[in-house]
């Protein structure tokens, strides 16, 4: 059973949930109320304002949702059906991380649209500098969603109760994506775009092989 196969399969299940349905409903209607009740924003743009703060939400319920369900599998023996098939563990992890992850970015981009119309309509041209800030906050955003991913990926993986997992991968989750926001406030000479994907690969990856290496370990 390849990556693909499993990425299919977990797209299906997610992409059907109501969290998923939420998501992708939910974030684009928040942007327009933020449009209604922003303040000034004094020249920056309002749709990387709706980059990092939706994917910030988006990022913080992803993580709960891959949390709680790997640990409502692992509980509920799901995975001993595999000890007879060929498939390795890693694989059903990373099925279920990209599976989240597209599907949380498919509801940035509906609220990013939205986002970009609204400074358009209300802004009229659009300058680079204004540009350039709108896809650097993109970065950051798609960065910090693969931080708070792959922290869902570990909850699950190490913690057995199911509302203790939602409640670090909420919590823990939602600070530590942070990281990938923190050094562009304070590091103003580096490029925020190679910063972010520095940040968004290096971590993610690490979390992700953490996580591998314990499933793997794990017994069921």
């Amino acid at each position: 059973m390849t990556l693909a196969i499993l990425l299919v399969d977990e797209l299906r299940g997610f992409y059907k949930s109501k969290v998923m349905i939420v998501l992708w409903v939910g974030l684009p209607l928040l942007t327009i109320l933020m449009h209604f009740f922003q303040p000034d924003m004094e020249g920056f743009p309002f749709s990387a304002l709706v980059s990092i703060v939706l994917s910030s939400i988006g990022g913080t319920l992803a993580s709960a949702m891959l949390s709680t369900s790997l640990t409502s599998e692992i509980n509920q023996k799901v995975y001993d059906l595999f000890l007879i098939r060929p498939v390795k563990r890693i694989t059903i992890l990373i099925s279920k991380f990209l599976a989240v992850y597209f599907c949380l970015i498919i509801a940035i981009i509906i609220s990013l649209i939205l986002g970009f119309l609204i400074d358009y309509l209300t802004l009229g041209e659009l300058t680079d500098i204004f540009i350039t800030t709108l896809f650097e906050s993109l970065a950051v955003s798609l960065a910090a969603i693969a931080i708070s991913c792959s922290i869902g990926l570990l909850f699950g993986i190490t913690v057995s109760s199911v509302p203790v997992a939602a409640i670090l991968s909420v919590y823990l989750g939602n600070q530590l994506s942070a990281l990938s926001i923190l050094p562009v406030l304070l590091l103003n000479m580096v490029n925020p775009f190679i910063l972010a994907a520095i940040i968004g690969i290096s971590i993610p990856l690490l979390l992700i092989g953490i996580s591998s290496f314990l499933f793997v370990r794990k017994e069921f």
